[in-house]
């Protein structure tokens, strides 16, 4: 069984209030704590179409449940409920039919407040990116349940990249048809790029910070037959903002926490985006128990902020 990992950020020009206030970080992830509740709903309704055109509504709803809260971690699980749609050969008539069952996928996750990260497994109907969105409206969802004003988005966390490998995939992507940045105000998870913040913000965020904004995009797009180029001196400089989002967080920093994001459309409509390059992963076996299961989680989370911590020892 594969575990992913995903990386909460509070989207917040109050985060250029909070880089001062040490105390203020801790009160935003004991916030999410305490209003992350037990049984709490989230459903969406889509449109689908069957094999005539016609639309028809598709309701999915999402049911958190806590099973274990700590002063510094949850782990629970997340509950798909939806309908299952298929065909069936009618033995009289000869005609397949449509028909649909109810059907539930549960997911489990571990919850590392002190980090911001989510640990969770997958399911066959009930993927990583579905995971994703699920958590982060239910974590919104609370939070606007207890009139808090903070919101915060939930994106897969990776390897990350640095700027020349950014470059070398993008060109090798052939006629890009629409390129996007985003750049938001990092919301550090270790002592090390707060300290780093502390001092000053600079580059990408402190265009943010003279803003009063907390993201900023930039988006390239064209109608032409070639695709853009990749090696205009504008766009060469939205990929070096990578890299220079401020001091302290390298462009792996940048992208593995989904601080800058670049994404490219082509012009046949496949889409590349750093969030999706090298997830964090590990492997437990199938049928692992709760503990173990839980263990692998805290074991991975812990590696990433240790061996960061011996990079930047390395660097001084």
């Amino acid at each position: 069984m594969v575990i992913f990992f995903a990386k909460l950020n509070l989207e917040s020009v109050e985060l250029l209030n909070m880089y001062g206030e040490e105390a203020a970080f801790d009160k935003m992830r004991a916030s999410i704590l305490a209003f992350l509740k037990h049984n709490r709903n989230y459903e969406i309704e889509e449109f689908k179409k069957d094999e005539n055109g016609n639309k028809y509504p598709v309701k999915t709803n999402f049911r958190l449940m806590i099973g274990t809260k700590k002063d510094d971690h949850i782990i629970g699980r997340i509950i798909k409920s939806t309908r299952l749609f298929y065909k069936d050969l009618n033995a009289t008539t000869n005609e397949l039919e449509s028909h649909s069952v109810p059907t539930m996928e549960e997911v489990t996750f571990y919850y590392d407040a002190n980090r911001e990260m989510v640990a969770f497994h997958t399911r066959l109907r009930f993927g990583r990116s579905e995971f994703i969105d699920a958590f982060e409206a239910l974590v919104n969802q609370c939070m606007e349940e207890n009139e808090s004003p903070l919101r915060f988005t939930v994106n897969l966390y990776n390897e990350g990249m640095d700027i020349k490998e950014i470059e070398k995939e993008l060109d090798e992507i052939k006629n890009i048809k629409e390129l996007k940045f985003k750049f938001r105000l990092p919301n550090p998870a270790d002592d090390i790029m707060l300290e780093e913040i502390r001092e000053r913000v600079t580059d990408v965020a402190e265009q943010l910070k003279e803003a009063n904004a907390h993201t900023m995009s930039t988006v390239f797009d064209t109608d032409g037959k070639v695709g853009l180029n990749i090696k205009a001196d504008e766009i060469k400089k939205n990929i070096n903002m990578v890299g220079n989002l401020t001091q302290g967080i390298s462009a792996e920093d940048a992208t593995k926490n989904s601080y800058a994001v670049v994404e490219a459309t082509s012009l046949k409509g496949n889409v590349y985006t750093t969030m999706e390059k090298r997830p964090v992963t590990t492997v437990v076996p199938d049928g692992a128990s709760s503990e173990e299961f839980v263990t692998a989680c805290k074991d991975t989370i812990w590696r990433i902020f240790i061996d960061k911590l011996h990079r930047e020892e390395s660097n001084d």
